[in-house]
């Protein structure tokens, strides 16, 4: 059935996957894709291990799930249907729209933000400089190129899980399926686009953003992610997230003024300096 499913949608050029693995995720991912498909007119696939009624604009495709949910979801990223895919994770939440991100695609094999707060792990076989990306929101386009990545993807993170080539490579708790895939995009030399964070907005990490915020990424703690939406886009131009509390900035602003109050360049100094 399923297989009859992915083929009807075969023929769009364009959709968005998502892959929720166990009972307790199925409403967080229904809530993920119905924020998508408010903004986005393309398909959407929900490839799911239980069942799940479909909803206006969302295909529901069934799964047999793994032992780990990671290799879940690259193999469910693999069975996308389209040509150019854009795969996010349940715990996203899309704010505008971002199918002009596939355009990205008639450049690069694959486009995804940085993954915050860290470089990458110690692979001795990747270079130190080589970013490691965050992998819940990704967009790739469909080649025999890519199918050889992801399925090295997928064969080496399992792989990893059960012997881990360096610390911290084969354990979800730390970075998941990230290393597996840094390690990959660099031996299979894929031509990686890197997307603002605008694109992918860690909850709980630090950013720097310019733009409106389109994919909000994490699971929030006090307040819902329309009102992180309202927050995070209330002003434009360069800001910082999470935003500063007042207490922080009316700090900053009194350093400043005493700063500035005993500097030799400071008004008080230029006033000295002119009796």
């Amino acid at each position: 059935m399923t297989d009859a499913i992915l083929a009807e949608l075969a023929a769009a050029p364009a959709g968005v996957v998502y892959s929720c693995s166990g009972a307790a995720y199925v409403q967080e991912a229904l809530l993920a894709a119905r924020s998508s498909i408010r903004h986005n007119a393309l398909p959407h696939v929900l490839f799911a291990s239980v069942d799940v009624a479909p909803e206006p604009g969302l295909t529901v495709a069934r799964f047999e799930p793994s032992a780990n949910p990671y290799v879940d979801k690259i193999a469910n990223m693999r069975r996308s249907p389209f040509q150019r895919t854009i795969y996010l994770d349940t715990d996203t939440f899309v704010v505008d729209e971002i199918v002009h991100v596939l355009a990205l695609l008639d450049r690069y094999d694959v486009v995804a933000a940085h993954a915050p707060g860290y470089r990458g792990l110690a692979d001795p076989q990747v270079p130190l400089a080589f970013y490691e990306l965050n992998t819940g929101v990704l967009a790739w386009r469909a080649s025999d190129r890519l199918d050889a990545f992801m399925r090295d993807w997928e064969e080496t993170y399992a792989a990893w899980l059960l012997a881990e080539p360096f610390p911290g490579a084969g354990k979800p708790s730390l970075a998941a399926d990230q290393p597996a895939f840094r390690r990959c995009a660099w031996q299979h030399e894929i031509n990686l686009g890197v997307l603002a964070p605008e694109y992918n907005l860690r909850l709980g990490e630090p950013a720097t953003i310019v733009d409106r915020v389109r994919v909000i990424h994490g699971r929030p703690r006090r307040r819902s992610f329309e009102q992180i939406a309202a927050a995070v886009n209330a002003t434009p131009g360069p800001r910082t997230w999470p935003q500063p509390s007042r207490l922080s900035a009316l700090s900053r602003r009194l350093r400043r003024a005493l700063a500035a109050r005993h500097s030799p360049t400071g008004r008080r100094g230029r006033d000295r300096g002119a009796r």
